[in-house]
């Protein structure tokens, strides 16, 4: 096993402030989109992301959990060339080129190039070829910034600037669609496309370690409401289940105040103490290993362990760059990691690349 090191090619260039997707919420869709019009081939790069407090509420009517999530974007790119083409199609390359990542009609990047064709009246095909270097279905939204990127490209082949059309766009494809497209550090409510800048300052330094075993994000859903339906029903009698339920969902969805002050004052051992995930529960419980790997870490001296969205990646928080390339050492033999990477935050948007 090999430790590689990630980092965001176009993060902000001083580290010390926001990032720049975070601060201007309309400037990560304009993006100089319109440069490559005429071209016959554009190439954009997204990156995927951590989950630095993800709140998970009770199913609606819908079927969908509302969400409060901090969603950092680290420096895992995606890259996503777009070829004008006589048809559609897919090929895949890159780190996780092997995980089976669909090249049909069901992959995210072509799905967003279908849904800007039906919303602008664009009719190009083109040839999609991903780099892929997030772990796939391992809750860090590779696929999401796939379709982020797909959608910059196409809007450069196109010639299409409206920032705010892109945007919307993206909310159609995915919950975490709108944050790849926005990059940085952002505020996630309701399905967790309901966007707000978040001042971050700093650089973080993170170890991933995928894991051996995949999971489902539907299925970890499931879990984690089976889980708490079987802690309510220890509860006495209905009145006392209902305010169980009442109130844990209430604090579910409560504001992660102290991961935005940690944020905002760049102090790392602060944002170790309180970062924050409600999936960790069931996807342990479906993936077993998933708590080995997490104990792993803590013994190699992470600051913090982090399931990253339904997982099964974990996220270590690391001090500076030495602790990392220490942590990274520490976790490749463990039992349960398929990969170790070390990677930055946060990173920025979507964003083409020359």
């Amino acid at each position: 096993m090999t430790v590689s090191s990630l980092h965001p090619r176009a993060a902000s260039a001083s580290p010390g402030a926001a990032s720049p997707a975070a601060a201007s919420p309309g400037a990560e869709a304009a993006g100089g989109s319109g440069r490559a019009h005429g071209a016959e081939s554009v190439t954009a790069r997204a990156y995927g992301k951590i989950n630095l407090h993800l709140g998970v509420g009770d199913p609606g009517t819908d079927g969908y959990h509302p969400l409060v999530s901090v969603f950092a974007a680290l420096g895992c790119a995606e890259t996503v060339t777009l070829a004008l083409a006589a048809e559609d199609s897919v090929t895949v390359g890159g780190r996780y080129a092997e995980a089976g990542v669909p090249t049909n009609r069901t992959n995210l990047a072509l799905a967003a190039v279908r849904a800007f064709r039906e919303r602008t009246g664009w009719d190009a095909r083109v040839s999609i070829h991903i780099d892929k270097q997030v772990p796939v279905a391992g809750g860090m939204g590779g696929g999401s910034a796939d379709a982020a990127a797909a959608l910059r490209a196409a809007a450069a082949l196109a010639g299409f600037e409206d920032a705010t059309v892109l945007r919307e766009i993206a909310a159609t494809l995915g919950a975490d669609v709108p944050f790849a497209l926005r990059g940085g550090v952002a505020l996630g409510r309701g399905r967790g496309d309901e966007l707000t800048p978040v001042l971050a300052k700093g650089t973080q330094h993170w170890v991933l370690a995928t894991s051996t075993g995949s999971l489902s994000t539907p299925v970890v859903y499931r879990r984690l409401d089976e889980l708490r339906a079987e802690a309510a029903s220890t509860a006495q009698g209905a009145a006392e289940a209902a305010e169980v339920l009442s109130g844990t969902a209430q604090l579910r969805l409560a504001e992660p105040t102290a991961v935005l002050a940690a944020l905002a004052s760049g102090s790392t051992e602060l944002l170790a103490a309180a970062v924050h995930n409600d999936m960790t529960p069931a996807a342990v419980d479906l993936l077993p290993d998933v708590a080995h790997v997490m104990d792993q870490g803590r013994r190699a001296g992470a600051l913090a362990v982090l399931l990253s969205g339904s997982g099964p990646t974990v996220g270590f928080l690391a001090q500076n760059p030495t602790h990392s390339l220490e942590l990274a050492v520490l976790l490749e033999a463990s039992r349960g990691v398929r990969r170790v990477a070390r990677t930055t935050g946060p990173a920025r948007g979507a964003h083409l690349v020359e």
